[in-house]
């Protein structure tokens, strides 16, 4: 019987009536109300462990399809930069079915204002992996610093060419096999605070609902139990967001003195706050995190449940011992620096959120990672294996740019004259 994993309530500005969904390669969707155009729509998503049944008879369905994921996190996205949080269905490179709902908004629906216009369910569940290392862990197109400095169109011979010969397994894993894809009643997240919550009403011989009125919680039986519906009447000190999430979050960092969190704006608290979110999702209570540089091309935008190869210099000071019990998978010693005592040090990981409290420099960017796990490497080193480079072709890629790069130096120097 397929189970939900989690879900979020979410309100989004739609105009002309057209919203995407990304992260996905799905085209734009649009309500079924052919008469509105610009409208608040309350949005609820759900992350199933498979195929779920039908929605209870208060919502119509609408529409489904199926998708593949780039990450595994999608959002909302409306025209004029509108955009909804940031929600995690599953792994990257899965195939996902959605389907959509309809129904008029009730109380508790996205923020509870009473502002939207209609409300959507959509509801993601896997299919089947599909990561395919040709289409999806393809390296840079091949160009020298100089060309890329001019912004010179690629000639095909300069485009990273799909491997001819080499034929390397391509892993494929079970949806069970991802901590995303199995709940964890013990995570620090609203729905692992509801599993909790549910454990301790079937303790007690009670109902969830009545178990929250004996907590100060003005709730009905049977009505849904979201983070609008399940905060205590009385007023919260320091409420400040009109959106429950970031408010949330707010609440949470001032709680623990963070001085930070008052100098930020919406938009980052915002982002801060689906990272977090997401980063828990992401792991298997008990899980060790730290962490690491990224660095190069793209650093910045490393997405939540990517796995890839990181490097970082650790201290060799205590015969080899690990520097925070992290980067163990896949682990090699690439340089050693003797005056310093220090290792060169690689392994696979996989991106949780980014790390707001070390400072960035440049292209470094510092994300907090876990060790990747067994399905998560394995494409990591079949994608490595499937696109290592021959030495043949670099040589003669070499010289393609470098006589490129001279006839260009030389055009813009007359240029210039």
């Amino acid at each position: 019987m397929a189970q939900l994993l989690r879900r979020l309530d979410d309100e989004i500005y739609v105009e002309y009536n057209t919203f995407g969904l990304d992260g996905t390669d799905l085209p734009t969707w649009g309500s079924p109300t052919d008469e509105i155009y610009h409208f608040v729509a309350g949005v609820r998503l759900e992350s199933w462990d498979a195929e779920p049944g039908p929605a209870d008879a208060s919502w119509t369905p609408v529409s489904s399809a199926t998708f593949v994921a780039e990450s595994g996190v999608v959002a909302i996205a409306a025209m004029m930069e509108s955009r909804g949080h940031d929600f995690l269905i599953g792994p990257p490179h899965f195939e996902y079915g959605v389907a959509m709902y309809l129904r008029e908004p009730e109380p508790g629906d996205g923020y509870a204002t009473g502002e939207c216009a209609e409300t959507w369910l959509l509801r993601f569940w896997p299919i089947r992996d599909v990561f395919d290392p040709i289409a999806h862990a393809a390296p840079f197109s091949y160009i020298a610093r100089g060309v890329l400095y001019y912004s010179i169109d690629l000639e095909p011979e300069q485009l990273v060419q799909p491997p001819a010969r080499r034929e390397v397994p391509v892993p494929v894993s079970a949806a069970a096999d991802w901590a995303s894809l199995r709940a964890d009643p013990d995570l620090d997240t609203f729905d692992g605070w509801l599993r909790r919550l549910h454990r301790k009403a079937g303790e007690r011989g009670v109902t969830v609902h009545e178990l929250l009125r004996a907590s100060g919680v003005d709730i009905e039986d049977g009505a849904d139990l979201t983070v609008a519906s399940c905060i205590p009447s009385r007023p919260r000190t320091g409420r400040r967001f009109r959106d429950p999430l970031v408010d949330r979050y707010y609440a949470e960092q001032s709680r623990w003195g963070s001085p930070s969190m008052r100098d930020l704006s919406e938009e980052l608290l915002r982002e801060y706050a689906d990272g977090e979110r997401i980063a828990k999702e992401l792991c298997r209570g008990g899980t060790h995190t730290f962490s690491v540089p990224v660095e190069g091309r793209d650093a910045w935008n490393v997405r939540p449940g990517t796995s890839r190869r990181v490097w970082r210099w650790e201290d060799d000071m205590l015969g080899g011992e690990l520097m925070d019990d992290g980067l163990t998978v896949d682990r090699r010693i690439l340089a050693r620096n003797p005056w310093t005592r220090q290792i060169l040090v690689s392994g696979i990981v996989t991106i949780l959120r980014r790390d707001h409290d070390r400072h960035n420099c440049g292209d470094i960017v510092r994300y907090v990672v876990r060790d990747a796990e067994p399905h998560e490497a394995a494409r990591v080193l079949c994608a490595e294996a499937t696109w290592e480079e021959d030495p043949e072709q670099r040589r003669a890629l070499d010289e393609v740019a470098r006589e490129k790069l001279i006839e260009l130096r030389a055009t813009y120097r007359s240029r210039e004259g």
